[in-house]
């Protein structure tokens, strides 16, 4: 989970804590753009084929770190 939050925070303007449910979208407000470059890195990071759907598919940090440790 650390690791993922390192992550989104290189991506996302958000001044309180990333925390497990927070989603992507609304709540950290993270652009098609940002998942297009984050999904870069994640993938590089945690060695899983991502792809933007994904992100619909898992919407919350929490979602998402489950997914990545899967």
């Amino acid at each position: 989970m650390n690791d993922l939050i390192k992550i989104i925070e290189n991506y996302v303007e958000y001044d309180g804590e990333i925390t497990p449910e927070l989603t992507f979208k609304n709540d950290l407000g993270l652009s098609s753009f940002d998942t297009v470059c984050m999904i870069e890195e994640l993938k590089t990071v945690f060695k899983k084929n991502l792809e933007p759907s994904d992100f619909i598919r898992h919407k919350t940090v929490g979602e998402m770190a489950k997914f990545l440790s899967e």
